[in-house]
């Protein structure tokens, strides 16, 4: 990497190979070169690394949040999120595409409701709904967490976000930060006043500074990036922010500012960027080093599983970043699927080897690694005893009382892995 010794506000000359890009993306994640979190207060500084947590609630072989910290956390429990969100307030559950933030992003989430408002169909809707909504409100400063099933009674309503108007009204006054989760039942929410929660918040930034910190924030979620994170960045124009070219030039100001700093990244024609901040850990990843705080807790390998929604693979990151074709496809109906209903991509140090479906029994706790696609030019031989680890990892988070291997491999390389799990396991 090479960066002339010009002044922040003025442009630098940063230029980083794929697999330097690849490294510092993974290393900001907590992904690489190994992990250097554990246990319930791991999950809280993996929060507040990674900014961002994508939610679902489809519970296959686990939530996708609970899969994305099972990632980066060692001996990461489901019940540790609940912790950090429930009993702690350490971070809130909130936006459109649903996602766990850290607390100190409340103020500018807050701002960005104050400033822009929500999308206009929502803001149709409470000018119909307006009545019910401040009903819902006042409810809830009266009792206190309410969730949608304290309404059975209610308006019923065709929409995949709540059978009742009441629930859609809950949904609004979320989405309003009026309100935020208390607390979760399975995926049943219950919601209370933010002010009770997070106590009183302060003032909201301006229009403009809430802008920009948002494109700051969103960027430095994805870590580096080129023209795969220009869709990311939020604008208030009209249609909220769909267009390219105010994106872009959002972008550019930013650049322009001295708050991100341009990347050119071999064999690629759009700069990247990174926030100015990230750049010393940029240039140590690049030059070979690994930075003192992501040094890992063991120094030997293991693979890790990918969640479906995480920032590293979704939405065609995977291709840009590791070359990797992946499909979500539990959507998909089984015959229109390439791989399998739930399947995860196998991370061994900064590479994507793999994929693998995995299916627990729930009766018998049992893990069966049903079948694995291994990428061309990948040597199992040398895959073997880090995938045993990370299988029997995978195995610790969910609890499972045995492991099972399928379809995986060839006959010589699958007995291997039986070898190597018992060792694991031991």
């Amino acid at each position: 990497m090479s960066r002339a010794n010009k002044p922040p506000c003025e442009a630098l000359d940063v230029r980083v190979s794929e697999s330097a890009r690849r490294r510092f993306v993974l290393g900001l994640q907590g992904l690489w070169p190994g992990r250097r979190w554990k246990g319930p207060d791991g999950a809280r500084d993996a929060l507040l690394a990674c900014r961002r947590v994508r939610v679902d609630p489809l519970d296959v072989i686990g939530r996708v949040q609970d899969l994305i910290f099972a990632s980066r956390v060692e001996g990461y429990r489901r019940d540790h999120l609940d912790l950090l969100l429930y009993r702690e307030r350490a971070g809130f559950e909130f936006g459109g595409a649903v996602s766990v933030y850290p607390r100190d992003l409340l103020r500018l989430h807050w701002s960005w409701v104050q400033n822009e408002g929500l999308p206009k169909r929502w803001e149709a809707w409470y000018s119909k709904n307006k009545k019910l909504t401040l009903q819902i409100l006042q409810e809830i400063k009266k009792r206190g967490p309410l969730g949608s099933q304290d309404w059975p009674d209610g308006e019923r309503v065709e929409d995949y976000r709540s059978s009742h108007a009441e629930g859609l009204a809950l949904y609004f006054l979320w989405r309003h930060l009026d309100i935020l989760v208390h607390h979760r039942e399975g995926n049943r929410k219950f919601y209370d006043l933010i002010g009770k929660m997070f106590g009183p918040l302060r003032e909201p930034l301006s229009a403009e500074s809430t802008l920009e910190e948002m494109a700051c924030e969103t960027l430095g979620w994805l870590g580096l990036s080129g023209a795969e994170g220009v869709p990311y960045v939020r604008t208030t124009e009209e249609g909220r922010g769909r267009s390219k070219l105010t994106k872009q030039q959002l972008r550019q100001r930013l650049v322009n500012d001295g708050r991100l700093v341009e990347v050119q990244v071999e064999g690629e024609k759009l700069a990247n960027v990174v926030r100015a901040e990230q750049v010393p850990l940029l240039e140590e990843v690049s030059q070979g080093g690994i930075p003192v705080p992501w040094r890992p807790l063991e120094s030997e390998p293991e693979t890790k599983f990918l969640a479906p929604l995480d920032v590293v693979i979704a939405n065609g990151r995977s291709q840009a970043l590791f070359g990797f074709e992946y499909l979500w496809e539990v959507y998909k109906p089984a015959r229109k699927r390439r791989w399998g209903y739930y399947v995860l991509p196998v991370l061994l140090g900064d590479q994507l080897v793999g994929r693998i479906e995995p299916v627990l029994a729930r009766d018998t706790k049992r893990l069966l690694i049903q079948r694995a696609w291994w990428e061309e030019g990948t040597d199992l031989h040398a895959v073997a005893k880090p995938f045993a680890r990370g299988i029997m990892r995978f195995a610790d988070f969910l609890q499972a009382k045995d492991v099972a291997f399928g379809d995986v491999g060839p006959s010589a390389f699958q007995a291997s892995l039986e070898r190597e799990a018992v060792r694991a396991r031991n």
